[in-house]
């Protein structure tokens, strides 16, 4: 099964160097655009594996390929939204885009923590756990808000939409980071009950 999880995260991850291989190489927009955007596929499948190593090499577990799954499709679902101009044509793609960001970054969290509570390296209650997991979560959301902002102020990037877009690109990565809390945890009852 190990080689299955490793194999699927492989796949998973070579599919945002393609990613990036298309952001930069088709002229879909500016090019200082595209390698901000591209950026984003880099910055997420590196963080991955520099999370997998520290995990596999702390507590001998890695990330699952699920784990992968929801990082790469938040990436790609952003890509496909430039790539096709959804950003413009519907309004609700960049929440979809949020929703799906701080989802895959919940679970991510949600995992880490998970493996650090199995392995007795933290104790938490489950209160404290989804806590921390949706914390940490929506603070790497924020993070993203400020590299929009940034991008934007420094460079032009017009990543920052109309009035309003900050405050609902916030309110769907909290529901995003909530969604996986809440699933995760009915998961987890459910599991300690069997």
């Amino acid at each position: 099964m190990k080689s299955i999880n490793k194999i699927l995260v492989y796949i998973f991850l070579v599919s945002l160097v393609v990613l990036v291989g298309i952001e930069l190489s088709i002229n879909y927009d500016a090019f200082d655009r595209r390698v901000a955007l591209s950026a984003t596929a880099i910055f997420a499948g590196v963080t991955f594996l520099v999370v997998d190593k520290v995990v596999r090499k702390k507590h001998q577990l890695s990330l699952p390929w699920f784990v992968a799954l929801a990082v790469v499709f938040s990436v790609w679902l952003d890509a496909i939204g430039n790539f096709w101009y959804l950003y413009t044509k519907f309004s609700w793609w960049d929440d979809l885009a949020h929703f799906a960001g701080s989802l895959s970054v919940a679970v991510l969290v949600y995992s880490i923590f998970l493996i650090l509570r199995e392995k007795k390296t933290i104790t938490l209650s489950n209160f404290h756990f989804s806590t921390y997991v949706f914390s940490v979560a929506v603070l790497v959301t924020i993070f993203y808000e400020l590299t929009e902002y940034f991008g934007d102020l420094l460079f032009e990037m017009q990543r920052v939409g109309a009035r309003y877009d900050t405050s609902s690109d916030l309110t769907y990565d909290v529901l995003g980071a909530l969604v996986v809390v809440l699933v995760g945890n009915r998961i987890s009852k459910k599991s300690n009950q069997s």
